[in-house]
């Protein structure tokens, strides 16, 4: 038992206050307050891992910037109300998966499958199939065809069916007649025996027996699992199929789970186009547990394979996929409540990590350290540490196991492009290399001038190329174009005006807003910037005016909006509407005029749709009245 030193945000009614007093508690004991009862707790600094049932909200941030920091009352107090406003800010779906112990075991040899049903059976709810031999208490499978189904897998396969049991009348004549003695009491046919003389089907009076009758089958499986020697052709897809040396796995798979849906998908952002089955597939190569798979729905995220490891997470440079225990809009608002003090060290770790850091840390105080609780650090974005550093960060500092290494080389590089400050950005894998290195003397001091202080939240990647044109202000460097990884994701759009028609079809796929058209004059207009190089426009354009040159570029005019092709519009010839453009209006001329199918004495294509409906119905008309006459 200690004194711990308690750090709360209450409610008397009509406000809410912060103020702090010492407890005696201990991991495991309720964390109440005895200061005063009138007051309702909204908020206390602390570990959910000492706590796990506490009545109210506990926050790791607050407990080590109020114990670590030398942060002011009046700043402690935001905090606390920041801190309040990002826990209500959670939404996510959670619920109960219930138990489902089914698993189908395939093997070629009957002793390995009932050994294997002996030492399971009281577990896992087995479906026992043969794929060669026969056994009287087993399934023999054969042709059998996997794939997937949804969540589960399904089985096609047939198993010999010879004998009828609507006609048989169990009189035993056949087992009796039988020579081989494949036919047994339980009128089991054993077609490894089995010689197919057809002494059996001769002697059934209600002819019940045929040697060649088949039934096809199939089931539908949650888990599968081969025995070694199975001799079957699984599906490419290795989810939900397992092997003898990894069930550990299925088991934990079986029973009762809570899910938590903490990654969401939205379409409005996302670069990958389900309609076309192409564009980005950054989450899905970043995803090592198959949790995330991309259909004719769009992304699916699998939230029972789900590891929560943040590797999709930070990978996706639209924002599209957003982690619900911390969410782009919630990161980028909680700063609009409460702001570190230019010059701070700002480190960011889970609440294990920090508290651990905690515990070790003592009496210290750190002068111009802000400390902050992120569930994941590996979900982390360049977007997110680009405004930690605008909003005056002199250096950043990830602590913990988990680093989103490909997001730290962008920051890095884009800082010392703009600003020749190398090493924004630091990652720290111990808690007591962190406190070495707290202890080293600070650096050259705050870069930028200002802060950084537009909170407001459209995508991740409008926001990162808000932060940088921000940063680019304060640069006297002629930036140069960066390429490889550090630019992945980035690209600009390059148009052979004299292909491009303007159908733009490519801006109806392009929902980031890098390509854009003014309606009236066809015009194409790209921001290379906004381009995270999904390709989907160049895949969707009829005429391949498209092409992509990687790279990101720190220059103005990556930034701005440039023409890239105009067309000249179609305008009717009735009504002077425009309804398309010259270019693709010829083209449809020329392919139908190729095929026999356009008649230029009675030009209807260059008619609106209004008035091609008119034209149509008048030459109806006239065609009548001439047929009349």
């Amino acid at each position: 038992m200690s004194d711990f030193p308690g750090h709360f945000l209450a409610s008397d009614g009509t406000q809410s206050n912060y103020y702090s007093e010492p407890l005696t508690i201990h991991p495991g004991s309720a964390f109440t307050d005895g200061k005063d009862k009138d007051n309702n707790i909204l908020l206390a600094g602390g570990f959910s891992s000492i706590h796990p049932d506490s009545a109210f909200p506990l926050s790791p941030t607050l407990q080590l910037n109020g114990d670590l920091s030398t942060i002011s009352t009046e700043d402690i107090t935001a905090l606390a109300k920041a801190e309040f406003g990002r826990h209500n800010s959670q939404s996510y779906r959670t619920y109960l998966l219930e138990a489902d112990s089914r698993l189908t075991v395939l093997s070629a040899d009957a002793a390995s499958l009932h050994a294997f049903i002996d030492t399971y059976g009281g577990i896992l709810q087995i479906d026992p199939i043969l794929t060669k031999g026969y056994d009287s208490e087993l399934t023999t499978a054969h042709a059998i065809q996997i794939e997937k189904n949804g969540k589960e897998l399904r089985l096609r396969f047939s198993v010999k069916q010879p004998i009828d049991l609507s006609r048989c009348n169990y009189c035993g004549d056949c087992g009796e007649t039988c020579p081989e003695n494949c036919l047994s009491e339980q009128l089991f046919l054993d077609f490894s025996k089995c010689t197919l003389c057809k002494e059996c089907v001769t002697a059934c009076s209600q002819d019940a027996i045929d040697l060649h009758v088949v039934e096809n089958r199939e089931l539908n499986t949650p888990a599968l699992l081969p025995l070694e020697g199975a001799g079957v052709e699984l599906p490419e897809t290795k989810e939900n199929i397992y092997s003898e040396g990894n069930l550990p796995a299925l088991f934990e798979k079986i029973y009762t789970t809570e899910i938590e849906e903490v990654i969401q998908w939205s379409a409005d952002s996302c670069q990958y186009s389900a309609r076309l089955g192409t564009g980005c597939t950054a989450c899905v190569d970043a995803c090592i547990h198959q949790a995330i798979h991309q259909s004719k729905a769009g992304v699916v995220v699998d939230h029972l394979s789900c590891v929560e490891c943040g590797a999709c997470l930070s990978s996706c440079p639209t924002g599209a996929l957003q982690y619900q225990r911390f969410d782009d809009k919630h990161f980028i608002e909680y700063f609009n409540d409460f702001s570190f003090a230019p010059g701070s060290t700002v480190i960011l770790g889970d609440e294990a990590t920090l508290h651990k850091f905690w515990w070790h840390s003592g009496e210290k105080r750190y002068e111009n350290v802000f400390f902050m609780e992120y569930p994941q650090p590996a979900a982390l974005h360049a977007m997110h540490f680009l405004l930690l550093y605008a909003m005056g960060a002199v250096k950043i500092i990830v602590l913990g196991q988990d680093h989103p290494q490909k997001q730290l080389e962008i920051t890095n590089t884009i800082i010392q492009e703009l600003l020749q400050k190398e090493q924004t950005v630091q990652t720290v894998t111990t808690v007591f290399d962190l406190s070495a290195l707290l202890g080293q003397t600070a650096d050259d001091g705050i870069v930028v001038s200002s802060s950084y202080h537009d909170f407001s939240y459209t995508n991740r990647r409008r926001k990162l190329v808000d932060i940088v044109q921000f940063l680019a202000q304060y640069s006297d460097a002629e930036p140069e174009i960066i390429t490889g990884a550090a630019a992945k994701g980035f690209a600009t759009v390059l148009c052979d005006e004299a292909k491009c028609t303007g159908c733009i079809a490519c801006v109806g796929e392009c929902r980031i807003g890098a390509l854009t058209t003014d309606g009236s004059s066809y015009s194409l207009s790209h921001t290379p910037a906004l381009c995270v190089q999904c390709g989907t426009c160049v895949t969707v354009c009829p005429e391949n005016a498209l092409t992509l040159q990687p790279g990101l570029s720190l220059k103005d005019d990556f930034f701005n909006e440039r023409l890239i092709a105009e067309t000249e519009p179609a305008q009717c010839k009735s009504c002077g509407k425009v309804f398309g453009t010259k270019k693709s209006l010829e083209k449809v001329m020329s392919i139908l005029s190729a095929k026999g199918m356009w008649d230029k004495t009675d030009d209807l294509l260059s008619y609106c749709d209004n008035c091609r409906v008119i034209n149509l119905y008048k030459s109806s008309e006239h065609e009548q009245k001439n047929r009349a006459n």
